[in-house]
């Protein structure tokens, strides 16, 4: 949906052949840009739902859903692009209340996040007091594109079809627990945390999350890279785990190569009938 720091846009369309057909409810646990969702074939189905912590977040797709009025008020602040004090004002608002709570849908507040979040280096949305302002060389900016999206038919679809929640992971994943379910969920990686969001999600938040996953009655897919307290929670005799080939998000590590884990519950169809007999072996 847009750029964020550890977003699935370049994962999309390896993950989305894994998302099991037969469900009626599709939830993204740590909704981030929800990426997933946006670029899968497999979306919507009956109840689709994003959820993540930061409210920020939560507030952008919630104004998202309602797209004309969203766009309008996105248009208003175009001139505000590229202004380094007005940059540093909303800024600092919304360092103010970063941990805060505050009614949603508020437009303006989502605005004013979205203009900050897109002027930052590398889709950074942990703002702190001295996040400075980062001027893309892109010819059209990421905030104009942003803004564009909600003319366009299938995003304008698949927003009217979201329900939006701001909680914690493991309340989440209780509430919407069923065997009809599909959790995707995508925490922030181990010992990475802080790229993600103001509040720590420590080493027993991890743990805490595998261990209740293992409990669930729905189906779920779980992105990660490797740190070992992983495969002693989740097994690789009990649980299927596909590697990936991947290379870093990051701009100032581009080169840096990663095998990005997606580990799950149930058994998806034949790698074959994913990818076609020629591509099979690929996976």
């Amino acid at each position: 949906m847009f750029p964020y720091i550890g977003g699935k846009s370049s994962h999309a369309k390896w993950i989305s052949p894994y998302i099991p057909s037969n469900i009626s409810t599709y939830v993204e646990v740590f909704g981030g840009a929800m990426w997933l969702y946006f670029q899968s074939d497999k979306t919507p189905v009956e109840t689709n739902v994003y959820n993540d912590w930061n409210r920020h977040l939560a507030n952008i797709f919630k104004c998202s859903i309602d797209t004309e009025h969203h766009r309008e008020v996105l248009e208003s602040y175009i001139c505000d692009i590229g202004n380094e004090d007005m940059f540093n004002e909303y800024r600092d608002e919304i360092f103010d209340i970063y941990g805060g709570r505050f009614n949603i849908p508020d437009y303006p507040l989502a605005a004013k996040y979205m203009l900050c979040q897109l002027q930052t280096f590398s889709g950074n949305t942990n703002f702190r007091e001295n996040t400075k302002i980062y001027r893309s060389p892109d010819p059209k900016h990421k905030f104009v594109a942003y803004t564009e999206k909600f003319s366009q038919p299938k995003y304008v679809k698949k927003l009217n079809q979201l329900t939006v929640e701001n909680m914690d992971c493991r309340d989440l994943i209780h509430k919407y627990d069923d065997s009809d379910t599909f959790f995707y969920i995508d925490p922030p990686y181990y010992n990475m945390e802080s790229y993600y969001t103001a509040d720590a999600f420590d080493h027993h938040d991890h743990i805490e999350l595998l261990e209740l996953l293992k409990t669930t009655e729905a189906r779920w897919a779980l992105s990660y890279y490797y740190f070992d307290d992983l495969e002693k929670v989740l097994p690789r005799d009990e649980y299927l785990w596909h590697e990936q080939e991947t290379y870093s998000q990051n701009a100032r590590h581009s080169s840096a190569k990663r095998t990005e884990l997606l580990i799950m519950n149930y058994q998806p169809p034949s790698l074959e009938s994913l990818f076609g007999p020629e591509r099979a072996d690929e996976h």
